[in-house]
């Protein structure tokens, strides 16, 4: 049901995405595999993930992202990204189905040295990109940053050759809070950006008891639900009509 409404009940457009969502994470073990806490708790220690607990006046969700620890000699870009997709994981099974998303990235404190970590793992990026439009089950309403830093133009010439016209048009960039507002309520946001609630670290702990708590399991477990690629034929995705008519020709091994 989730892969039906995060593509708008287009039957076609569905098949696709959980195909390409078991592919990506099968070719990819390195990000979707192995999620056990010991592995992952570094990366909750020094990246802050918060699920606002209001959502917008459209019943959006509101994700946001930080560094936690802003040396980039600790910043580890795989880690960075098993962390995100486990949380996500956990999002979305703890959401259900929605309107939409809202993103926020706060790049205060992000500098050069992270960037230049990043460029060195383009692979990484570019799964991180093709998953977030082609594979999550979700509606996607907006991408915001906030504190954009000076080198931002760094930034976007790095990841604009991985998006798709769609999700461009959906990248907001603020200088300030002010801007935020007109997409986002800002008294809904954590009381350092102005809102009402409580503080993102606050959340993001919160969150993080649950993901060890309730979901240690079910993430350990996750891993091993991907498509086995030595039963998949050798075919282009968009030329490959079995995908066509009805459900019945999608298989799990």
């Amino acid at each position: 049901m989730l892969f039906l409404h995060s593509n708008y009940h287009s039957v076609e457009k569905t098949k696709n995405t959980i195909e390409s969502y078991f592919v990506v994470r099968a070719e990819n073990p390195e990000l979707f595999c192995n999620w056990d806490l010991a592995t992952l708790d570094n990366a909750f220690q020094l990246y802050t993930m918060a699920t606002i607990p209001k959502t917008t006046p459209e019943g959006y969700r509101v994700l946001l992202y930080r560094l936690n620890d802003t040396d980039p000699s600790k910043f580890v870009f795989q880690e960075a990204m098993r962390a995100f997709f486990a949380f996500n994981d956990v999002q979305i099974s703890e959401d259900g189905i929605i309107p939409g998303y809202v993103v926020l990235f706060d790049m205060k404190g992000v500098q050069l040295g992270h960037l230049a970590r990043v460029t060195t793992a383009l692979n990484l990026l570019r799964t991180f990109m093709v998953y977030i439009q082609e594979c999550h089950p979700v509606r996607l309403k907006g991408v915001h940053v906030l504190n954009t830093a000076s080198f931002m133009d760094k930034v976007l010439s790095l990841v604009k050759p991985f998006m798709q016209s769609e999700l461009i048009q959906l990248l907001h960039l603020h200088g300030n809070m002010e801007t935020l507002k007109k997409f986002v309520p800002l008294e809904i946001m954590p009381e350092e950006y102005g809102g009402d609630c409580k503080p993102a670290t606050y959340i993001h702990d919160e969150r993080y008891k649950l993901i060890k708590g309730d979901y240690a399991s079910w993430l350990k477990d996750s891993g091993n639900l991907i498509a086995d690629l030595k039963k998949r034929p050798q075919k282009n995705k968009k030329s490959d009509t079995s995908m066509e008519g009805s459900f019945r020709s999608l298989s799990f091994d």
